[in-house]
């Protein structure tokens, strides 16, 4: 076998790498994510901490609704049971017992908004809940499909890198060299086909002179347009 057939060997297992660890470093990025966990459960912990203000205002609300009930009681008492002996006293009471009670009203209206907030976000806390619970579900599939996928494609990459670096052992070292360099140049392919004498990289036709020395195979011939070495395919 010629080197430059050798070299095209090389490629094909370097590509095989190449695809094995893009698909690798894919798989192994999708099990750090946990995107669509993370963002539901931030979802969820907003609204739990809303929840919890919202229970809170509503105890604090309770205190002061029953403070103002139970002044409200002791001015009526006050105001029905005959305390009052200075009529000039009673309409300055009467506006008081007034105002206590619009406060104890306005508490009420004030807790049934709360109650009503309390309840919405419990509502979504459950919906949230329930999703999260269906997201897990399918995520813990997903990864252990995943870590499936990157023991099989480890396996994959320990066995192809033992062929490529078995077959470059076998190779003149100073074209693997070459080959090396030119792949990092050339976005991973050194080593180009060609056929109905055009380069199938380029796809720029090659002089005559050129194509006979690919054709006759027995050194690595570069393109004269893109500068990768040619493999001539009968």
């Amino acid at each position: 076998m010629t080197i430059i057939k050798q070299l095209f060997s090389l490629q094909e297992l370097d590509l095989a790498l190449d695809s094995v660890r893009s698909q690798k470093a894919d798989a192994e990025k999708e099990l750090t994510a946990r995107v669509a966990l993370e963002k539901i459960e931030r979802s969820l912990d907003d609204e739990r901490s809303k929840l919890e203000v919202i229970q809170s205002a509503h105890r604090m609300q309770q205190v002061e609704a029953e403070t103002m009930r139970q002044r409200s009681s002791t001015l009526d008492e006050q105001l029905y049971s005959g305390e009052v002996a200075n009529s000039r006293d009673l309409p300055s009471l009467q506006l008081e017992v007034s105002n206590v009670k619009a406060q104890v009203d306005q508490k009420e209206i004030l807790l049934l908004e709360l109650s009503v907030r309390a309840e919405d976000t419990r509502r979504r806390i459950a919906d949230l809940e329930k999703e999260l619970a269906e997201v897990q579900a399918a995520w813990d599939l997903r990864q252990a499909y995943l870590n499936q996928q990157v023991a099989l494609l480890t396996a994959e990459e320990a066995e192809l890198s033992a062929q490529r670096s078995q077959l470059a052992q076998t190779l003149d070292q100073l074209e693997v060299l070459k080959y090396d360099t030119l792949r990092r140049s050339k976005g991973g392919t050194a080593v180009a086909k060609v056929e109905r004498g055009l380069c199938q990289s380029c796809r720029m036709s090659l002089p005559s002179q050129h194509l006979q020395r690919v054709r006759a195979g027995r050194q690595t011939v570069n393109c004269s347009s893109c500068g990768r070495m040619l493999l001539f395919l009968a």
